[in-house]
């Protein structure tokens, strides 16, 4: 973590990535299974695999594995979800108008004690007739829940145990190895022997599963027959690819809400020309991409049709966090571990008056376990919950990579920007930046640190009038 005297690596990497997708053959790579082409399932993974071998990370995937399997978590928590059918979405004979695909990750409990989705969930009470298909890490759905949900773990076990029964085909076998043979000859960045073995991994399991992926939600959405289908990180392709091009074949229409940070240093957001050239290519991508507003809009390059949405979970809890916040506390958002545990303990140290409130990612359960072993009494470290919760708490928030910056800003917090690598997501205009845990404190001591030179308009953020701005699209699909 840190800066490096040549400029930003991460943004010199997602431009020489950018260079080698177009100028490269890896359109002309497909799976066996329906001709179903390759690249949209692996992009993701490939430049993840560059970065974190520039950031000397962990490959991560085949940990996950284990667990599921290893450690037997598919019988001790919910196995048994492959038998209630009246939670699986295949066998819903009731046709839904508008379909949720989500991730049960994205979940938070409301003041009623329930869950729902932050970014999806607000929409369902503006339009009866719809459905929720969700999918979660280990079969872990939260309950109990403010809308009903299907889920989609009978399809997850099966393919949990066709990766380990099925056999590859001998053509797909050739396809991966010829694959693979071609980007270690071609793509010109060193990636490590372990992110080689993930991104074989990852092919091969596409090319099991592709198939039972392919016909479950064929079934689900021929039952269903909706008429416009949300994906959950859609332009991601990855697991959501298979379901985006069963709903193209289907000539089903589906979109894409912003659920995070965009940009042109964001993969997923940005694409070469030979991406917008190829119609192929487009049968894994969703037709459109709502965004929080038009700031997101003006930096982003895919090959879809946008539309302003907005935010629901910000225009949800706006009006109640604006003026409650005190500056007795700091909010700090942690992306790497070891550098934030220094700087954590570092506040604390210098600020003893001062609370310290540490957020962790819902997802990044070991980085909450070394947090919790700071020592100091003054940090509070927390995992789950919503952000606007410690917005209420704190009017200093402090972080690198996370689109709660750009919701703290417009809620008139301060906001320092730790210059990183990963800060190059981060407008300069949100907030001020510092290099190192010396300046940051610095900072904090100057009493004129809330006034800014520059801003950024809030409702270019995120655009208000959301219900209106959804309604207005569904329209152009749905006819009461």
């Amino acid at each position: 973590m840190g800066k490096n005297n040549l400029g930003n690596p991460y943004q010199d990497i997602v431009n020489r990535f950018l260079k080698f997708e177009n100028e490269s053959r890896v359109l002309d790579y497909h799976f066996q299974y329906r001709n179903i082409l390759i690249w949209p399932f692996i992009r993701s993974t490939i430049l993840d695999s560059i970065i974190k071998t520039y950031l000397n990370e962990e490959a991560g995937l085949e940990d996950n594995i284990k667990q599921a399997l290893g450690k037997h978590k598919i019988f001790s928590y919910k196995w048994s979800q492959f038998f209630h059918i009246w939670k699986n979405p295949l066998f819903c004979r009731h046709r839904k108008d508008i379909v949720y695909l989500n991730f049960s990750v994205g979940n938070i409990k409301d003041d009623e004690g329930k869950y729902y989705d932050r970014v999806h969930d607000a929409f369902v009470e503006l339009y009866d007739n719809t459905a929720i298909i969700e999918s979660a890490p280990l079969f872990r759905h939260l309950s109990p829940r403010k809308y009903k949900v299907y889920e989609s773990d009978a399809l997850d076990i099966l393919c949990l145990f066709n990766e380990k029964i099925a056999r590859l085909t001998n053509i797909d076998r050739k396809i991966i190895e010829d694959f693979i043979g071609y980007l270690k000859t071609n793509i010109p960045f060193a990636i490590e022997d372990r992110f080689w073995n993930v991104i074989e991994i990852e092919l091969r399991r596409y090319a099991k599963n592709n198939k039972l992926v392919y016909q479950y939600y064929k079934k689900c959405f021929t039952n269903m027959a909706p008429k416009l289908v949300f994906v959950t990180m859609g332009c991601y392709g990855s697991h959501a690819a298979c379901k985006i091009k069963v709903l193209k074949d289907l000539g089903i229409p589906c979109a894409e809400m912003q659920h995070g940070l965009t940009g042109l240093s964001h993969i997923a957001y940005n694409f070469s020309e030979i991406i917008y050239r190829s119609k192929e290519y487009q049968n894994y991508m969703p037709d459109f991409f709502l965004s929080f507003g038009q700031y997101w809009i003006d930096n982003m390059r895919i090959p879809i049709k946008t539309y302003i949405l907005g935010s629901a979970d910000f225009s949800r809890n706006a009006c109640l966090v604006k003026e409650e916040a005190t500056s007795k506390r700091i909010l700090v958002l942690p992306s790497d571990t070891e550098p934030y545990l220094d700087l954590v303990a570092y506040l604390a140290q210098n600020f003893p008056q001062k609370e310290i409130l540490v957020k962790i990612h819902p997802t990044l359960k070991k980085q909450y376990t070394l947090f919790r072993q700071q020592k100091a009494s003054n940090i509070k470290i927390y995992i789950d919950g919503d952000i606007y919760e410690y917005f209420r708490r704190a009017n200093i928030v402090i972080g690198d990579s996370s689109t709660a910056l750009y919701e703290a800003a417009a809620l008139d917090r301060t906001v320092l920007i730790w210059n990183t690598d990963r800060s190059i997501h981060i407008d300069k205009r949100i907030g001020h930046r510092f290099e190192d845990k010396y300046e940051l404190v610095e900072l904090l001591k100057d009493p004129l640190i809330e006034r800014q030179k520059e801003k950024i308009r809030s409702g270019d953020i995120f655009a208000p009038d959301i219900e209106t701005n959804y309604l207005n699209f569904i329209e152009k699909y749905i006819r009461e």
